[in-house]
């Protein structure tokens, strides 16, 4: 039986989400450090849990290794 087309381009786009989300986490990471404002840190720990959680999702319709959890 053959695969439907639109499942290879489903995890065609999930692995371009992924690789996007990869990028984001890292600049907010970088921004995150830079910042003093606490208000500003508690903001961006917060895009991060769920640009994380977004990311995982992807990469598991993607077929693709979840980033790694770290601060």
């Amino acid at each position: 039986m053959r695969t439907p087309i639109i499942a290879s381009e489903l995890r065609s786009a999930c692995r371009v989400h992924a690789r996007l989300l990869d990028s984001f986490i890292e600049l907010t990471r970088a921004e995150l450090d830079r910042q003093s404002c606490s208000f500003a840190q508690e903001s961006l720990r917060e895009t991060l849990e769920l640009m994380r959680s977004d990311r995982k999702a992807y990469g598991a319709l993607g077929g693709l290794i979840a980033v790694n959890d770290a601060a």
